[in-house]
């Protein structure tokens, strides 16, 4: 690997505030807000109201002593023993997850047999997909570009067409993306599935991270957002 393509060695902190910017962009929510020892983000969805992403693990004590409303998330980069005696019984501990780096560069990348790429870039992200030959979307992803860091995003293979390599594909073209925008290093955070495919490419885990949230009631939900009523959105990454 050249001085080029070889990622940049990133703190705690700083790998925090690459990933939260970055997630912001991909998911187009405002910036987040710095806070101590993390930051907090507005998402604003149903069962998603707010965020807040610790880098320092004695944090999470403060807002779960001053935050009860439901769809009030936090996130850790600590495992679940030192973050879950924090927490009270009105939160739901989710699974591990594993924030990660990676080198991009430019690479050309071709299409499986049966399948059409399609990358489309709206403002600083870029949506990358794979589409089967009857046009459904296989494979799909985004990458979100702030100045030499980009964060890879909601990275999914249709059951139907997993074991093909479509994920891989689907990472190398928004590798290329980000790196022609000037992005030299990638960041995500991965479940413990999606992690083997990202050590594959040559991604590097950096620890672990816990989730928990307050969860919110479908009625709760529909009194904000009626059109959202329907069904509880899944948890994000």
């Amino acid at each position: 690997m050249s001085t080029a393509d070889r990622e940049r060695v990133m703190s705690d902190a700083e790998l925090i505030r690459a990933w939260v910017g970055g997630w912001a962009v991909a998911r187009a929510v405002p910036a987040p807000v710095a806070v101590d020892g993390g930051y907090r983000l507005d998402v604003g969805l149903p069962g998603h109201r707010v965020r807040y992403v610790f880098f320092d693990p004695e944090r999470p004590a403060e807002v779960v002593r001053a935050r009860t409303e439901p769809g009030t998330w936090i996130k850790t980069l600590a495992p679940v023993e030192r973050v879950r005696p924090a927490l009270t019984s009105a939160w739901t501990v989710g699974e591990p997850e594993y924030p990660m780096t990676g080198p991009l560069r430019r690479q050309p990348v071709a299409a499986p047999a049966g399948y059409t790429i399609e990358v489309e870039t709206r403002d600083e992200t870029t949506f990358g997909r794979l589409l089967a030959a009857d046009g459904a979307v296989a494979a799909h992803g985004r990458i979100g570009v702030t100045g030499d860091t980009a964060v890879a995003d909601q990275i999914h293979t249709d059951p139907a067409h997993r074991r093909r390599g479509l994920g891989s594909v689907v990472m190398t073209v928004l590798a290329d993306a980000a790196a022609a925008r000037g992005a030299r290093t990638g960041v995500l955070v991965a479940t413990a599935a999606g992690r083997e495919l990202y050590r594959t490419l040559g991604w590097t885990q950096h620890g672990v991270l816990t989730a928990a949230w307050i969860p919110e009631q479908p009625t709760q939900a529909a009194e904000a957002a009626p059109e959202a009523a329907s069904a509880q959105p899944r948890p994000a990454r």
